[in-house]
Formats: structure tokens, C-alpha cells, sequence
């Protein structure tokens, strides 16, 4: 149910943006973008409601969402275009100038407010249905019956979540906090909007926020990932069947799943909704409703901001290329006036956060290249290394863990590196044209990535700042291009194939100008990769990689539900951060925390300090100081420890099992499995000088 309604959460509000437009093409591509204007909906409300003096709750924010997208749908129904006239095409009255009768004016009225339906035809439906139903099967194959997403940065999202719930705020300074008891602010800024989403579906549901976490890995970001392929490439003229096909390769090809390895859900839901968001900019600028598509691009660009901030480089790389290629006459005027309706509308939902964001230089600590100077292993990483191809995008470039012997992702290799090759034909087929802004995306960022991998001068770290300077947020970013030029590589072959044809068979003639060769070609290539990933040696290592880096077992959530059953109110529990898992005892199951988020360089770190002092006291480190007092002032009754697995990537260990089992200021209470539980005891926090 949780899953359920974090997906309705994330659309429904979206969605009724929709009927903002008439019905056709330009409402489906606002309903690709739903996740997106939900997002921006959310950044305003959250934005603007402390500056107002209201309440700011995680449900608070719902409530405006969908008053906000309801009135949005009423004003543009009421005064987006001309008063419409009585059936007969004139108002009554009019020929001997009196007013037209209460009848016709309210004849009128709910004329303008009638929805007409928007039916697609039964091979759109198939187009999304298919790919849409065998990525979110593909996901929960990968991710599902976890007991919560994978990685460190999932625990600082839920972390995140879980004060906006407590402190029933969506504000920045009260969710970036450095624990649960006497929080001090952590951050200056940090992209919240789909934090609040994730309050909002568990709010409404009491389930777990991992729960609301997971639905939008394994849903809102692949469906949003489907929904603005499929648009994409159908507004530039590719079929059904294409189209189907292009939406369904990021699943195989292509880092979709493999970035949130470390737990960055937006990671993977940003550039997900970045390519609809794309497609809703170029309609603005190139098409009948420049105003409203123009604020609602600019809305959803906010939302995108407010989710991860530079994910929308590639709206704006994507958005040209689609303008360039799109059919509908070029007027200066209506592209202004879209330029300024986007402008306005992301604005206008971002002034509470400008400050904070043109600020936010504490969260952007760069990395130093890779490859500084090594330009030909910078070219081989963004190019050359073959494990950038591979299914599923794991492992990544330039990893140790080589897979191609596995004959499954072998042969999947050999189909989509025949494929790449033949996609710059895209710029010799017509029929093509859809594939063509991709093919400018992908060329342009590995360019940068090229670039910022080898270089440390100031506009190369300044770019590469945006991302931090890992390489890895880079390659996500542009997470769909991949599979998108292998369809078209495979569409090409078999366009090229038609071609001989038709020009050395003669029964084959009456080939010439048929699609079928072109879908044949796209659904050969997606039924293969489909066949191949499925096979256990292929999405087994993922798999396995993210119970890695996840709790397994039943002995965590017993441990989660004592310590929820036994904490005291007002105590907190103190453990080895995020190292062992078990923070998400407090995002789950609401018992707090004595470590929040480290706070940036130009916070109180000395309250972050005082937090390390009373675990080093408990857990008897060597050279710990005496920190009673910090340990009474936060309110620490129980320290936890083990459970037999660790957290990859370099976290080190703050504490001896020796010393802490010899210590006289805990004592063994509880133990599940190899997860032992202590509570502290009157040595542990006696304090010589209290409030102090």
C-alpha cells in the first residue's frame, strides 16, 4: 500500500496540471511529466508557506499542492483563452446588443469547465503499457525484498524524511540537523522535494519510509523514464513500436539501476524525469501554448532543482535539440514568450530558496580529476572501456570486477557495440530524426567528461564542481542516452538492410517506405537484451551488490522494533553511524539518534564533536575523554553494535569489541544474532559537572 500511494503521491498532483492544456498531444506530454510538476508544486509550497506564517508539515504541503494544481486548472479553463460563445456561434443578444441570457452565459461557463477525454490510441497504450510493466518488474527483480534501499545515502534521505515527519516541517534547517536531541543546524541548503514526497506517502499510509524510498526506485523513476522517452520519440516522429522499444532500453543499457548503489535515489529519478521535462521546454518555445507550457516547464524544472539540483544541464542540452527537430512552425515571438512563462514559473517557485542556493557553497566540495593530465585514459574511460556498455551498466567503467567472460553479458556486449557504432547513421535516415538530440546529448557530455576527468583548470573544476567531481553522478546523468542509440544503431541496420533490399530484390520493392523493417529491427534487439538480462548470471552481481550494501536478515528488523519498544521517551540510541546499518532504526521506526548529519565546515561542528565524545567515552575508545555530561545531555541509553555485515566503501570502525564488552559504562542487554544491544549505565553517563 505504501509503494501505491507514494506513486499516486508523486503523480496524481502533476498530473491535474495536465488539464491546463487542451486535450491531444501537449496534455501527454505534460502527463510525462507529472513526478516533475509534482516536485515543483512541492517546492513551492514548502518555499512559501513558513514566509507566509502557515503550517509547513509534510501534509500541509500535500494540501497545497493539489489546491495549487486544482486552481492552476480553473484559471486556465475560466481566462486562458476567449470566453466561448453559445452553440450557434454567436451570443444571443448580440444582434440588438443587449447581453447575452443567465442561460448561455452558464451554458458557456460549464462549457469551459467540461474536461474532454484524451483517448490515445490502443498502440500508444500497448507503447507504454509494455515497456512500462517490464521495467517496474525488472526494478523490483533488482531492488525489491530489501528491507531497505542499498547504500549510505539512503540512510542520510531517510534521515532527512524522518525529521520532517518528527519536527513536522519541510524547511531545510530543520531536516539537515546533527541529531535528534539538542539538533544543530547541519547545512545551509540541500534539495528536499522528494524527501517531503516520501513524508507525505508515509504520512498518509503509516508504513515505512524505506518503503516510499524503493517505490520510487523500482516506480516513479523508471514509469517517468518511460513516459518521456516514449513522448520524446513519438513527437519527433517515431512509431509506436520504436518508441516502445527506446523506452525500454535504458532498463538494459545504461546505469538506471546501478546508481543507486550507494543509495542516492534522486540520482536515479533526476535524469529519469530530466528528459520529459526536456520535451515540455522545447514544446514551450515551439508550439501553441507557449505561456503554459513555458510556466509549467519552468515549474517542473524547479521541482527538478529541488530533487538534484544539476540534472538540468541535460534539460537544457535536450530541450534545444529537441526545438531544433520539432515540426511546428518557428515564431520569435511565441519562443519568447515561453522563455519568459519558463523563466517566471521556475522562479517564481524558487525565490524562498535563492539565497540558499546561490550560498550553498559548503555543499559543493569538488573532487580533484581522476585522470588530471592523462588525457588518452580519460578518452578510454568515457569511451573506449567496454564495461561502459555492458548490461545493466554493471559493473562501471573502469572497475576491477570484469564480467565479460560471462557469455550472457558477452553477447549482449557484441549487440549493443554493433549497434552504437551504426547509431550516427540516425543523422542519415529520417526516419531517425528522434534519435538525433540524443546522439548530440551523449557526444557533448562525454566531451565534458573527457574534459573534466583530465583538466584542473578553473572552467573545467568549475563545471565538474556541479557534480563534485565524480565521475559516476556524470554518467547517471546522462543515464538514458545509451540504451536510446542502441534502438537507434539497430533501427539503422535494418533501415540500411531495406535499403539494399529494395534496390537488389525486386520482389522486395514494395518494401520501400514500410516501417517494418525499422520495428522489427528495435523489438529484435529489445526481445534479446530482455531474454539476456533475466538470465540469472547477468542480474545476479547487481543483485548481490546491493545486498552489499543493505541490511539482510531478520535479526535487523527485530533489533529496529526493541529498540522502538524500549527506548525511553527523550533517549536516544547511539551506534557506528551508518557503518552497520543501523540508522535505519530511526528512519523507519522513529527511534532517535544520537549521530544526525556531520555539519559542513561553517556550523556549530563542535556540536557534532561533543556527540563523537560521548561514544568514545561509552564504547571505551583509547585516549576517549571523560564525556558523561555529553552523554546525559543527549540522552543516550542504549549503544549498539555488530550484526555481521558492513557497510562498502571505506567506513571505518569507531570502536574495539574488547573494550567495549569490558567497559563499565554499558552493559549487554539485548542480542539478536550477532547484533548486540547495551545499555548505559550510571558510570557510563555520571557527569562531575552537570550542565556544563
Amino acid at each position: 500500500m505504501t509503494s501505491l500511494v507514494a506513486l499516486a503521491v508523486a503523480v496524481l498532483p502533476g498530473a491535474l496540471l495536465g488539464f491546463v492544456v487542451p486535450p491531444g498531444r501537449y496534455r501527454w506530454a505534460v502527463w510525462a511529466t507529472a513526478p516533475a510538476l509534482t516536485l515543483g508544486l512541492t517546492t513551492i509550497a514548502m518555499g512559501w508557506l513558513p514566509k507566509l506564517g502557515l503550517p509547513d508539515s509534510a501534509s500541509a504541503v500535500l494540501v497545497v499542492e493539489l489546491l495549487l494544481a486544482g486552481a492552476a486548472v480553473l484559471v486556465s479553463r475560466l481566462f486562458g483563452r476567449g470566453w466561448p460563445a453559445p452553440a450557434g456561434g454567436r451570443e444571443t443578444g448580440a444582434e440588438d446588443g443587449g447581453a447575452a441570457p443567465a442561460s448561455a452565459r452558464r451554458a458557456a461557463l460549464l462549457a469551459r469547465l467540461r474536461q474532454r477525454p484524451a483517448r490515445p490510441g490502443w498502440a500508444d497504450v500497448l507503447g507504454l503499457a509494455v515497456p512500462s510493466v517490464l521495467s517496474v518488474a525488472y526494478g523490483w527483480l533488482l531492488l525489491g525484498r530489501l528491507i531497505a534501499p542499498p547504500g549510505w545515502d539512503a540512510m542520510n534521505h531517510g534521515y532527512f524524511t524522518r525529521r520532517i515527519l518528527d519536527t513536522g516541517h519541510a524547511a531545510i534547517e530543520s531536516a539537515c540537523s546533527t541529531g535528534s536531541t539538542e539538533p544543530a543546524v547541519g547545512c545551509s541548503f540541500y534539495p528536499l522535494a522528494t524527501n517531503v514526497a516520501w513524508a507525505q506517502a508515509t504520512e498518509l499510509t503509516g508504513g515505512r519510509i524505506s518503503v516510499a524510498m524503493t517505490a520510487w526506485s523500482i516506480l516513479v523513476g523508471p514509469l517517468a523514464l518511460v513516459a518521456g522517452v516514449y513522448a520524446c520519440v513519438r513527437v519527433l516522429g517515431g512509431r509506436p513500436v520504436v518508441a516502445a522499444c527506446a523506452a525500454l532500453a535504458p532498463t538494459f543499457l545504461g546505469p538506471l539501476w546501478y546508481s543507486v548503489v550507494t543509495g542516492r535515489i534522486t540520482q536515479q529519478t533526476g535524469p529519469a524525469m530530466a528528459v520529459g521535462i526536456a520535451l515540455l521546454g522545447a514544446l514551450a518555445l515551439r508550439g501553441p501554448h507557449p505561456v503554459r507550457l513555458g510556466l509549467l516547464a519552468g515549474l517542473s524544472g524547479a521541482g527538478l532543482i529541488m530533487s538534484h539540483t544539476y540534472d538540468v544541464l541535460v534539460v537544457a542540452v535536450l530541450a534545444l535539440s529537441l526545438l531544433v527537430l520539432l515540426r511546428h512552425p518557428f515564431s520569435v515571438r511565441h519562443a519568447a514568450a515561453g522563455v519568459v512563462a519558463a523563466v517566471v514559473g521556475g522562479i517564481g517557485a524558487l525565490i524562498p530558496f535563492i539565497n540558499a542556493l546561490t550560498s550553498a557553497n559548503g555543499e559543493r566540495e569538488q573532487n580533484e580529476p581522476a585522470l588530471l593530465g592523462k588525457w588518452g585514459e580519460a578518452f578510454e574511460y568515457w569511451v573506449t572501456d567496454q564495461q561502459r556498455y555492458a548490461l545493466l551498466g554493471f559493473p562501471p567503467p573502469g572497475g576491477a570486477d570484469y564480467q565479460l567472460s560471462v557469455p550472457a553479458i558477452r553477447v549482449g556486449l557484441i549487440i549493443t557495440l554493433a549497434c552504437l557504432i551504426a547509431s550516427p547513421l540516425c543523422l542519415v535516415f529520417r526516419q531517425l530524426r528522434w534519435a538525433r538530440p540524443w546522439l548530440f546529448t551523449g557526444v557533448l557530455f562525454t566531451a565534458v567528461g573527457v574534459w573534466t576527468t583530465s583538466s584542473d583548470s578553473a572552467p573545467a573544476m568549475f563545471v565538474s564542481g556541479l557534480w563534485y567531481g565524480v565521475r559516476e553522478r556524470l554518467r547517471s546523468m546522462i543515464l538514458p542516452v545509451y540504451g536510446l542509440l542502441a534502438v537507434a544503431g539497430a533501427v539503422a541496420i535494418g533501415l540500411a538492410i531495406q535499403w539494399l533490399a529494395t534496390r537488389l530484390v525486386t520482389r522486395a520493392r514494395t518494401l520501400r517506405g514500410s516501417t517494418v523493417p525499422a520495428a522489427v529491427a528495435a523489438s529484435v534487439l529489445l526481445v534479446t537484451l530482455s531474454v539476456l538480462a533475466v538470465l540469472p548470471e547477468t542480474w545476479h552481481p547487481i543483485r548481490g551488490e546491493f545486498k552489499r550494501r543493505a541490511p539482510v536478515g531478520e535479526n535487523y528488523v527485530r533489533t529496529y522494533e526493541w529498540l522502538a519498544a524500549n527506548t525511553p521517551q527523550g533517549k536516544v540510541v547511539a551506534y557506528d553511524r551508518h557503518r552497520q546499518f543501523m540508522t535505519w532504526s530511526y528512519v523507519d521506526y522513529g527511534t532517535p539518534v544520537l549521530f544526525g548529519l556531520p555539519p559542513l565546515p561553517v556550523f556549530d561542528v563542535q556540536n557534532y564533536k561533543r556527540r563523537w565524545d560521548a561514544w568514545n567515552w561509552l564504547v571505551d575508545n583509547e585516549a576517549a575523554i571523560p564525556a558523561g555530561c555529553e552523554v546525559d545531555r543527549f540522552g543516550v541509553e542504549y549503544v549498539v553494535v555488530g550484526g555481521g555485515r558492513v557497510l562498502p566503501g571505506g567506513w571505518e570502525k569507531h570502536y574495539t569489541p574488547a573494550r567495549l564488552d569490558a567497559s563499565g559504562r554499558v552493559k549487554l542487554v539485548q542480542r539478536f544474532g550477532s547484533i548486540n544491544i547495551y545499555q548505559v549505565t550510571d558510570e557510563g553517563r555520571a557527569c562531575a559537572n552537570p550542565g556544563g
